[in-house]
């Protein structure tokens, strides 16, 4: 059993450089690049046995593309969607540092309390909501493909490692680069725990297409 978390292609919100969570941005012309590149990369590795994606239209596209170069059906799953930032949604980086100092994803320091906004889903909603998806995926037999956004694989990376925010609920997590359309893989070792096998893996993406955005 091992699940492929693969982040979706650049959408329009990457590009604008916005806080996007649930703001339901679609693929740019990079992104449908992207997400047909990927779906190449999984088809020559052997495809899998199911394929999962947010509904999310920025993930729905890349999973379809996914879908139609392995020949399995999308099905979709609500938890899988990103995480929900509120009032912050649609802001850039740089609006959310002006106007939101004390915001607990711009602290790190864990002697500094974070501040909930109007709408903020909330890291220990978040993170339990990821779990639950997660522990349902890793029981089906064979290979998922799953396809969703970057703070959702790095909740599911941060599970794997057993670091200190995924299993205490108070916001603080390690943060990770997710490539669009990078490929990270989650197994069981030997004696069934979580572990991560392979992480951001974007070797299939052409030359100057690898891109970086926010969620």
């Amino acid at each position: 059993m091992t699940l492929l978390l693969v982040r979706h292609g650049e959408s329009e919100g990457n590009v604008e450089g916005l806080i996007q969570g649930q703001l339901d941005k679609p693929l740019t012309t990079l992104g449908h690049v992207q997400a047909n590149a990927v779906a190449e990369r999984l088809k020559a590795d052997g495809g899998a046995d199911r394929l999962v994606s947010s509904p999310l239209a920025r993930a729905l596209q890349t999973a379809e593309a996914i879908g139609s170069a392995l020949g399995l059906p999308v099905a979709t799953d609500n938890r899988l969607m990103e995480y929900h930032f509120g009032e912050l949604s649609g802001l850039t980086f740089a609006e959310v540092v002006e106007r939101y100092p004390n915001w607990s994803w711009l602290i790190d320091r864990e002697d500094t309390p974070g501040e909930s906004l109007p709408g903020e889903e909330g890291w220990a909603s978040f993170d339990a909501r990821i779990a639950e998806a997660l522990a349902d995926l890793m029981a089906l037999e064979g290979q998922t493909i799953v396809v969703t956004h970057g703070g959702v694989i790095m909740a599911a990376i941060n599970v794997a490692l057993r670091m200190h925010g995924a299993t205490s609920g108070d916001g603080r997590r390690a943060r990770f680069p997710i490539k669009n359309c990078g490929i990270s893989e989650l197994g069981r070792d030997p004696e069934g725990r979580l572990i991560l096998l392979r992480h951001n893996d974007a070797c299939h993406l052409p030359a100057g297409t690898s891109s970086v955005g926010s969620s």
